[in-house]
């Protein structure tokens, strides 16, 4: 199935440049604490995405990976914004003041005359990964100064960097792994190694936030070296997890995961235990609620269903592997959600459009950011799958909603483009639902494929009925509106009509109702687009769905598979009508 995707943007490097500039800048202003580590970090993350786009330039350009003189500078870069990471990890966000000044002075010596591909890493944007926690994995690693670090671009190259920093080690060096996203291999100078390769007592520290369903980047890596005649003794893996490659992994890289000696970058609770002297996690939400008897209890990977539903046999299905990390605060009768939206720019980007949506009455109540976490008031209500809205006020309802994010939330990020979409449908239902009905659809695509529309917003994505609380007066609040366009999977920011199909497909819209939806909406939307994008809804869920499925069992899986089950008899009927139309 085809779910995940990865959405790079072109962007001007020295505009990226500059605003690393001010940010680090702003570091002057900012007192010690948790407010001041965080924005360091956020430093941190924006200059990695910087070097490694200037670094995949460099590639493109060479055909190579090389450590040419512009990517030694950015790698030294890293490594000494790294130990500013560090030192104020180590003392408890004790530090203030700027950065150093050399460092300014490197951020602004940078080559910055291309334009760079650049997107939010997974780890920092989705999986509460935190570049502290390979501070911790390299410093019990074991490995000293005489280790050649490499970092697989594009996290792994920051990442990469902060190992580095922690064992005292040169600026590590970097590899783009190429190829088939299960078959990776790497195009790279043998001279990246030249120096350490006849070094018995050298070791190699390949770094990266893997492994994903194959692992195959790193092991490509580690491949590359043993052609270089490094053996796999020598070899130190750095993931971001303790568990094994996924289902796509083959023999080989499975052999590699076993063979090689792995320092697995610590969870976020390791990083930041509450044991520690430094201010943890409930600590950050303390300040930020004003309540210092505060309470912290899990709620990830479905756990918040409880608080919804009295009976377990009403839960909604979760997709529990990649839901995100959140919490639930409490202090007395006060309760806030705590939620991980991402580091730096990207949680600061999420929270700010948490706050205008409720602003507009849509969303909870926005107490803060803190280091990667939204704050938000707990939000009263009962789930709209056990309290459904009359038609009447579902259509009302809805159109006040999508006509307001299609209004304030306008971008010109590009998600997956309608031949994408197409190609993901056609795929998915060839797997779900045989070749002959993949083929119908494939020709129903050919006839019905709109013009590309290009104004984009930052869509809901999740429309189901579980994801909306009704208040006591009947307004809809939602709980989770500002993920999911940049989540980790192949939509990404659409035309708002994605949205106005996925409210046709899980609502079971008459076309009456539908008429009068997007007559609400306004003149400039297109019916033909929303006709195009109901087949590649359906086929996006099922296979959202059925993924999720494969690494459950029991009544979870059961849940999941009916879910599936659902949009896959749905895109049948839909084949069914376009076959009769």
């Amino acid at each position: 199935m085809i779910v995940y995707g990865d959405h790079k943007r072109p962007k001007n490097a020295r505009q990226l440049q500059e605003a690393a500039i001010e940010m680090a800048q702003g570091l002057d202003r900012l007192p010690c604490g948790i407010r001041r580590h965080a924005a360091l970090v956020g430093l941190f993350v924006s200059v990695s995405e910087l070097v490694q786009g200037l670094a995949d330039a460099d590639f493109k350009a060479r055909g190579v990976d090389t450590n040419s003189p512009s990517q030694r500078q950015g790698a030294r870069l890293l490594v000494g914004l790294a130990a500013e990471v560090a030192r104020s990890w180590r003392n408890g966000f004790a530090v203030d003041g700027g950065i150093d000044p050399r460092l300014l002075q490197m951020l602004a010596g940078l080559d910055c005359k291309a334009e760079v591909l650049t997107g939010s890493a997974e780890g920092y944007a989705h999986y509460a990964l935190y570049p502290e926690s390979y501070l911790g994995a390299a410093r019990i690693s074991g490995l000293d100064a005489n280790t050649c670090v490499i970092g697989i671009r594009s996290i792994g190259l920051g990442l990469a960097a902060v190992v580095a920093a922690a064992i005292g080690a040169p600026a590590p060096i970097s590899v783009r792994p190429i190829g088939h996203p299960f078959d990776r291999c790497l195009n790279a100078d043998p001279r990246l190694v030249a120096a350490w390769r006849n070094e018995p007592s050298a070791r190699f520290a390949v770094v990266d936030e893997g492994p994903g369903l194959s692992g195959s980047s790193v092991h490509a890596v580690v491949a590359w070296l043993r052609r270089q005649g490094i053996g796999t003794d020598r070899i130190h893996l750095f993931p971001s997890h303790s568990g094994d490659p996924g289902a796509e992994a083959s023999p080989e890289v499975r052999e590699t995961w076993v063979r090689c000696r792995k320092h697995v970058a610590m969870t976020f609770e390791r990083t930041f235990p509450e044991s520690s002297q430094s201010p943890t996690l409930r600590d950050w939400v303390a300040e930020a609620v004003g309540s210092p008897k505060l309470r912290l209890t899990e709620i990830s990977g479905g756990a918040w269903r409880p608080l919804h539903y009295i009976d377990e046999k009403r839960w909604p299905p979760s997709t529990r592997g990649t839901e995100r990390r959140k919490f639930l605060a409490s202090a007395g009768q006060d309760r806030w959600l705590v939620k991980f939206v991402g580091l730096g720019e990207t949680g600061l980007r999420k929270t700010q459009a948490a706050k205008m949506l409720h602003q507009a009455g849509f969303g909870p109540h926005v107490i803060g950011f803190c280091h990667g976490f939204l704050v938000e008031r707990w939000a009263d209500g009962t789930t709209m799958d056990q309290l459904p809205l009359s038609r009447q006020g579902l259509i009302t309802a809805f159109t006040r909603y999508l006509v307001w994010r299609a209004t304030n939330l306008r971008t010109c990020e590009a998600g997956a483009s309608l031949l994408a979409l197409a190609e993901m449908a056609v795929h998915n239902a060839s797997e779900a639902l045989g070749e002959s009905r993949a083929a119908r659809l494939r020709t129903w695509f050919s006839k019905h494929t709109p013009t590309e529309v290009l104004e984009r917003a930052e869509i809901d994505g999740r429309l189901h009925p579980w994801e909306f609380l009704v208040g006591s007066d009947g307004t809809l609040i939602k709980t989770d509106a500002v993920d999911h366009c940049r989540g980790h999977d192949l939509i990404g920011c659409q035309p708002i009509e994605w949205d106005i199909a996925g409210a046709c497909v899980e609502y079971d819209l008459s076309e009456a109702e539908a008429a009068t939806l997007i007559g609400g909406m306004g003149s400039r939307i297109e019916t033909g687009l929303i006709d195009y994008f109901k087949p590649c809804y359906l086929a996006f869920q099922l296979g959202l769905w059925s993924m999720a499925a494969q690494s459950e069992n029991g009544r979870e899986k059961a849940r999941l598979e009916e879910t599936a089950n659902r949009y896959a008899a749905g895109l049948t009927r839909f084949l069914g009508k376009a076959r009769g139309g």
